[in-house]
């Protein structure tokens, strides 16, 4: 059990990427507070994580736009288990849209949850690890799409890469306390958001330009976030780790 006894906090874990990382945890032994707007997603979820690790789940519904409402959940989920451990920053909206058409309200939009509600939860997280002596970890989602530009998401990889410097210079100020705090840039993953997405566009699951010819699962992008957020990623802060099948490995391939 790699998280025995450790109380985490996963944003956007309702469903996708964010309820794969808590059942995860559940399975390694955290308690796990799930935060997300969709309070019947929730639910759901929750009804069934319960069977797995029961007594070990919660849920906070949270739209992180709204600061008041964050800090109060926040505080609501430390609470819940009687602290915190662990942080997953991992809520995440786009827009799949040309530069030209990209309005304030969806530029607000996209950095009000992908960044500022992580800079803010990873303010709340990192001053109660530290009023608790115990140390951390915080991970934060960032993309491939953070590390490299692409077309048509301009407002979703500006943030994705805010994330990444956000979290490596948190990373610096916060090691004194033993407070890691990393990033997971996942590639083509078949979530809900990705789903949608491709729809839009009519877009293949996969890129041609991935050498491993195929998306990642959830699990897989799960079981990063499992490794940074346990002691087995002790001697691991301020990195950014690419799970994305090869994908940018391949950036000189036409």
């Amino acid at each position: 059990m790699r998280l025995q006894g450790k109380r985490a906090l996963v944003t956007g874990a309702a469903r996708g990427i964010g309820l794969g990382i808590a059942k995860r945890f559940l399975e390694e032994g955290a308690s796990v507070v799930l935060l997300d707007r969709s309070e019947a997603e929730l639910i759901a979820a929750c009804s069934e994580l319960e069977k797995l690790a029961p007594g070990r789940t919660a849920m906070e519904v949270c739209d992180l736009r709204d600061t008041s409402s964050l800090e109060q959940c926040a505080e609501n989920a430390f609470c819940r288990f009687g602290g915190v451990d662990i942080l997953v920053n991992n809520a995440g909206i786009a827009y799949r849209e040309p530069f030209l058409s990209i309005s304030r309200d969806h530029w607000d939009a996209v950095f009000d949850i992908n960044v500022h509600a992580a800079f803010r939860l990873g303010q709340l997280a990192a001053a109660r690890m530290i009023a608790q002596g115990t140390g951390g970890s915080i991970v934060n989602m960032s993309s491939k799409n953070g590390l490299a530009g692409s077309g048509e998401l301009a407002h979703y990889n500006a943030s994705k890469a805010a994330v990444v410097l956000l979290s490596e210079s948190m990373a610096v100020e916060l090691a004194p306390h033993r407070i890691r705090v990393n990033a997971v840039a996942p590639g083509f993953v078949d979530t809900p958001l990705d789903r949608k997405l491709r729809e839009e566009s009519n877009l293949p699951a996969c890129s041609e330009h991935t050498p491993m010819k195929r998306g990642g699962t959830i699990e897989e992008i799960a079981n990063v976030f499992l490794f940074l957020a346990s002691e087995e990623a002790s001697y691991v802060t301020g990195s950014t780790i690419r799970v994305d099948g090869g994908h940018l490995a391949n950036g000189s391939e036409l």
